[in-house]
């Protein structure tokens, strides 16, 4: 149980540090600011709990309760 959690954990810090450093070196390249899409900022931030609140939701209705 630990092993996965730490390669979760692992997996997670460097995906962000990848995403981080791809975000530098884009700023690097294209210092110019651009205009920004309110749209897609609020997808972005919450899509992700969306998605894993309808997968929960979803899940529950299918799952099968065990008769007593």
């Amino acid at each position: 149980m630990l092993t996965s959690k730490l390669i979760l954990i692992t997996f997670t810090w460097v995906l962000a540090l990848l995403v981080s450093i791809s975000l530098r070196a884009a700023g690097i390249i294209h210092p110019n600011t651009f205009p920004i899409n309110h749209l897609l900022v609020w997808a972005l931030v919450f899509a992700p709990s969306l998605l894993l609140l309808s997968y929960f939701l979803v899940k529950k209705s299918f799952s099968i309760k065990p008769s007593v």
